[in-house]
């Protein structure tokens, strides 16, 4: 079976059957889910039913929380690093230049927040993957940056393995 020509389902059955791979792909598609481009069009929810689908399939609960997390915090330094390299030719854009004020916002959302900003951000979904672009673009120091995306991936991946327990729980009652 070719892994790309693929549906959700049936990808998620090929790591039920091959559950040595199943951090690998809570890494991929948190990854996805974090990553700024890919997270544009990426819904959170993916992941979540993701995870829950392998948590009733008896996949160990580290597994999952210990890819996605490491996903996740591979995603947002990778978005982060690209607005540090790309947002200054960014705002040179003609485009982006009529929307200086976005930028502005960001810079000034960092300075006033700074780290907790980055905690925040990623628990939030539909900012989640362009909080640290943005940082990024704001030109955040960078050991700030890790530590607090270290910090947020961790808080999120525990979240993930609450709301894996508790939908778990929420399904056996059924």
């Amino acid at each position: 079976i070719i892994l790309t020509q693929m549906n959700s389902e049936q990808f998620l059955n090929w790591i039920i059957s091959n559950p040595e791979y199943a951090g690998f792909a809570m890494f991929l598609i948190a990854f996805l889910e974090a990553f700024f481009i890919s997270g544009a069009i990426w819904p959170s929810v993916i992941l979540l039913l993701f995870a829950v689908g392998l948590s009733e399939a008896d996949i160990e609960l580290i597994y999952i929380c210990l890819g996605a997390g490491i996903g996740a915090w591979i995603g947002d330094t990778a978005s982060y690093y690209s607005g540090l390299f790309f947002g200054p030719k960014l705002k040179k854009l003609d485009f982006l230049k009529k929307r200086e004020a976005l930028f502005i916002r960001g810079e000034n959302f960092f300075k006033k927040y700074g780290w907790s900003g980055i905690l925040i951000g990623r628990l939030i979904p539909a900012i989640r993957p362009f909080i640290p672009f943005i940082a990024g673009i704001s030109s955040m120091k960078q050991t700030i940056f890790l530590v607090s995306s270290i910090l947020a991936c961790l808080i999120w991946s525990l979240a993930l393995a609450i709301l894996i327990i508790g939908i778990d729980n929420i399904v056996k009652l059924f």
